[in-house]
Protein backbone atom coordinates (compact mmCIF):
# COMPACT_ATOMS: atom_id res chain seq x y z
CA UNK A 1 0.00 0.00 0.00
CA UNK A 2 1.44 3.47 -0.89
CA UNK A 3 2.82 5.41 2.06
CA UNK A 4 0.56 8.40 1.44
CA UNK A 5 -2.51 6.14 1.59
CA UNK A 6 -1.37 4.74 4.95
CA UNK A 7 -0.78 8.24 6.30
CA UNK A 8 -4.19 9.36 5.07
CA UNK A 9 -5.91 6.40 6.70
CA UNK A 10 -4.13 7.08 9.98
CA UNK A 11 -5.15 10.73 9.91
CA UNK A 12 -8.75 9.74 9.27
CA UNK A 13 -8.68 7.29 12.18
CA UNK A 14 -7.39 9.99 14.53
CA UNK A 15 -10.08 12.40 13.34
CA UNK A 16 -12.80 9.82 13.89
CA UNK A 17 -11.46 9.02 17.37
CA UNK A 18 -11.33 12.68 18.41
CA UNK A 19 -14.78 13.25 16.99
CA UNK A 20 -16.14 10.28 18.92
CA UNK A 21 -14.82 11.68 22.20
CA UNK A 22 -16.34 15.10 21.51
CA UNK A 23 -19.67 13.54 20.57
CA UNK A 24 -19.74 11.32 23.65
CA UNK A 25 -18.77 14.13 26.00
CA UNK A 26 -21.16 16.68 24.55
CA UNK A 27 -20.37 20.37 23.96
CA UNK A 28 -22.25 21.63 27.02
CA UNK A 29 -20.35 19.29 29.33
CA UNK A 30 -17.03 20.22 27.75
CA UNK A 31 -17.72 23.90 28.30
CA UNK A 32 -18.59 23.24 31.93
CA UNK A 33 -15.43 21.20 32.50
CA UNK A 34 -13.33 23.90 30.86
CA UNK A 35 -13.54 26.12 33.92
CA UNK A 36 -15.75 28.24 36.10
CA UNK A 37 -15.60 31.42 38.13
CA UNK A 38 -17.51 29.59 40.87
CA UNK A 39 -14.52 27.50 41.99
CA UNK A 40 -13.33 29.81 44.78
CA UNK A 41 -13.51 27.10 47.44
CA UNK A 42 -11.58 24.62 45.28
CA UNK A 43 -8.87 27.24 44.71
CA UNK A 44 -8.24 27.41 48.45
CA UNK A 45 -8.21 23.62 48.71
CA UNK A 46 -5.76 23.30 45.84
CA UNK A 47 -3.39 25.76 47.43
CA UNK A 48 -3.57 24.00 50.81
CA UNK A 49 -2.75 20.60 49.32
CA UNK A 50 0.43 21.52 47.44
CA UNK A 51 2.78 20.85 50.42
CA UNK A 52 1.14 17.45 51.04
CA UNK A 53 1.96 15.89 47.66
CA UNK A 54 4.68 13.76 49.24
CA UNK A 55 5.28 10.13 50.24
CA UNK A 56 2.45 7.90 49.01
CA UNK A 57 0.80 11.04 47.59
CA UNK A 58 3.81 12.20 45.59
CA UNK A 59 1.82 11.65 42.38
CA UNK A 60 -1.00 13.94 43.53
CA UNK A 61 -1.12 17.19 41.57
CA UNK A 62 -3.03 20.28 42.77
CA UNK A 63 -4.49 22.02 39.73
CA UNK A 64 -6.24 25.20 38.69
CA UNK A 65 -9.83 24.31 39.68
CA UNK A 66 -12.19 22.95 37.03
CA UNK A 67 -15.97 22.78 37.37
CA UNK A 68 -17.18 19.21 36.74
CA UNK A 69 -20.68 19.42 38.21
CA UNK A 70 -22.31 18.65 34.84
CA UNK A 71 -20.61 15.27 34.42
CA UNK A 72 -22.49 12.04 35.21
CA UNK A 73 -20.96 9.60 37.69
CA UNK A 74 -23.76 7.05 37.96
CA UNK A 75 -26.39 5.70 35.59
CA UNK A 76 -27.11 6.72 32.03
CA UNK A 77 -29.58 8.71 29.98
CA UNK A 78 -32.30 10.54 31.87
CA UNK A 79 -31.58 8.43 34.95
CA UNK A 80 -27.95 9.57 35.19
CA UNK A 81 -26.81 11.32 38.37
CA UNK A 82 -24.31 14.13 37.92
CA UNK A 83 -21.50 15.32 40.17
CA UNK A 84 -23.72 18.29 41.02
CA UNK A 85 -25.54 15.93 43.41
CA UNK A 86 -22.30 15.50 45.39
CA UNK A 87 -21.83 19.22 46.14
CA UNK A 88 -21.51 20.09 49.81
CA UNK A 89 -18.83 17.52 50.68
CA UNK A 90 -15.22 16.97 49.72
CA UNK A 91 -15.25 14.01 47.32
CA UNK A 92 -12.49 11.68 46.21
CA UNK A 93 -13.84 10.47 42.86
CA UNK A 94 -12.11 7.37 41.51
CA UNK A 95 -12.66 5.99 38.01
CA UNK A 96 -11.94 2.28 37.60
CA UNK A 97 -12.63 -0.72 35.40
CA UNK A 98 -12.51 -4.48 35.88
CA UNK A 99 -9.88 -4.86 33.16
CA UNK A 100 -7.55 -2.44 34.97
CA UNK A 101 -4.92 -4.39 36.97
CA UNK A 102 -3.77 -1.35 39.04
CA UNK A 103 -7.42 -0.72 39.95
CA UNK A 104 -7.61 -4.18 41.53
CA UNK A 105 -4.67 -3.27 43.77
CA UNK A 106 -6.04 0.17 44.63
CA UNK A 107 -9.69 -0.63 45.43
CA UNK A 108 -9.17 -2.00 48.98
CA UNK A 109 -7.08 1.07 49.85
CA UNK A 110 -9.87 3.37 48.69
CA UNK A 111 -12.38 1.35 50.72
CA UNK A 112 -10.17 1.62 53.82
CA UNK A 113 -9.90 5.40 53.39
CA UNK A 114 -13.66 5.68 53.06
CA UNK A 115 -14.21 3.59 56.18
CA UNK A 116 -11.71 5.69 58.16
CA UNK A 117 -12.75 9.20 57.14
CA UNK A 118 -16.19 9.23 55.49
CA UNK A 119 -18.85 11.38 57.09
CA UNK A 120 -20.82 14.60 56.55
CA UNK A 121 -17.77 16.35 55.09
CA UNK A 122 -16.08 13.62 53.02
CA UNK A 123 -16.74 10.51 50.95
CA UNK A 124 -14.99 8.26 48.46
CA UNK A 125 -17.04 7.74 45.30
CA UNK A 126 -15.73 4.96 43.07
CA UNK A 127 -17.27 4.79 39.61
CA UNK A 128 -16.90 1.90 37.18
CA UNK A 129 -16.67 2.78 33.50
CA UNK A 130 -17.24 -0.81 32.37
CA UNK A 131 -19.70 -0.74 29.49
CA UNK A 132 -20.59 -4.43 29.13
CA UNK A 133 -21.57 -6.97 31.80
CA UNK A 134 -23.43 -5.01 34.48
CA UNK A 135 -22.85 -7.59 37.23
CA UNK A 136 -19.14 -7.98 36.61
CA UNK A 137 -18.07 -4.60 38.06
CA UNK A 138 -20.42 -5.03 41.04
CA UNK A 139 -18.82 -8.41 41.77
CA UNK A 140 -15.43 -6.74 41.42
CA UNK A 141 -16.01 -4.81 44.64
CA UNK A 142 -16.48 -8.11 46.47
CA UNK A 143 -13.47 -9.71 44.82
CA UNK A 144 -11.20 -6.84 45.88
CA UNK A 145 -12.56 -6.49 49.45
CA UNK A 146 -13.94 -3.07 48.63
CA UNK A 147 -17.59 -3.52 49.59
CA UNK A 148 -17.36 -0.51 51.93
CA UNK A 149 -17.69 1.54 48.73
CA UNK A 150 -21.10 2.11 47.17
CA UNK A 151 -21.51 0.71 43.68
CA UNK A 152 -21.59 3.36 40.95
CA UNK A 153 -21.35 2.76 37.20
CA UNK A 154 -21.26 5.15 34.24
CA UNK A 155 -21.20 2.85 31.19
CA UNK A 156 -21.57 5.45 28.43
CA UNK A 157 -17.95 6.65 28.91
CA UNK A 158 -19.22 10.24 29.02
CA UNK A 159 -17.46 10.78 32.33
CA UNK A 160 -14.08 9.41 31.30
CA UNK A 161 -14.08 10.84 27.77
CA UNK A 162 -15.09 14.29 29.02
CA UNK A 163 -12.31 14.28 31.61
CA UNK A 164 -9.82 13.07 29.05
CA UNK A 165 -10.86 15.77 26.58
CA UNK A 166 -10.30 18.33 29.36
CA UNK A 167 -6.87 16.78 30.13
CA UNK A 168 -8.04 15.61 33.56
CA UNK A 169 -7.68 11.90 32.79
CA UNK A 170 -5.26 9.83 30.76
CA UNK A 171 -6.06 6.24 31.74
CA UNK A 172 -7.21 3.95 34.53
CA UNK A 173 -7.32 4.49 37.40
CA UNK A 174 -7.93 8.23 37.62
CA UNK A 175 -8.70 9.89 40.96
CA UNK A 176 -10.03 13.43 41.36
CA UNK A 177 -10.20 15.47 44.58
CA UNK A 178 -13.38 17.52 44.27
CA UNK A 179 -14.11 20.42 46.62
CA UNK A 180 -17.63 20.99 48.03
CA UNK A 181 -18.29 23.54 45.28
CA UNK A 182 -18.11 20.75 42.66
CA UNK A 183 -14.74 21.78 41.24
CA UNK A 184 -11.66 19.59 40.89
CA UNK A 185 -8.85 20.84 43.13
CA UNK A 186 -6.32 18.09 42.37
CA UNK A 187 -5.85 14.73 40.72
CA UNK A 188 -3.74 11.61 40.70
CA UNK A 189 -3.14 9.43 37.64
CA UNK A 190 -2.51 5.77 38.37
CA UNK A 191 -2.85 3.72 41.55
CA UNK A 192 -1.84 4.91 45.01
CA UNK A 193 -2.02 3.75 48.62
CA UNK A 194 -5.04 5.75 49.76
CA UNK A 195 -5.21 3.92 53.08
CA UNK A 196 -1.94 5.32 54.45
CA UNK A 197 -1.21 8.30 56.66
CA UNK A 198 -0.06 10.47 53.74
CA UNK A 199 -3.45 10.10 52.06
CA UNK A 200 -5.33 10.71 55.29
CA UNK A 201 -3.32 13.87 55.93
CA UNK A 202 -4.11 15.11 52.43
CA UNK A 203 -7.84 14.45 52.79
CA UNK A 204 -8.01 16.06 56.25
CA UNK A 205 -6.25 19.14 54.88
CA UNK A 206 -8.71 19.31 51.98
CA UNK A 207 -11.70 19.10 54.32
CA UNK A 208 -10.23 21.74 56.66
CA UNK A 209 -9.47 24.09 53.76
CA UNK A 210 -13.05 23.81 52.54
CA UNK A 211 -14.60 24.45 55.94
Amino acid sequence: MPKRVIIGAAALAVAVFVGAIAWTAGPDILRRVAGSSQCHMAAGVSQALAPLATGDMVGFAPITPRDVTGLPFDGEGEAATTINALKGRTILLNLWATWCAPCRVEMPHLAALHTALSGPDFAVIATSIDNRDENRPENFLQETNATALAYHREPTLTLFNSLRAAELAVGMPTTLLIAPDGCVAGLLHGAADWSGEDAKALIRAAVDAAA
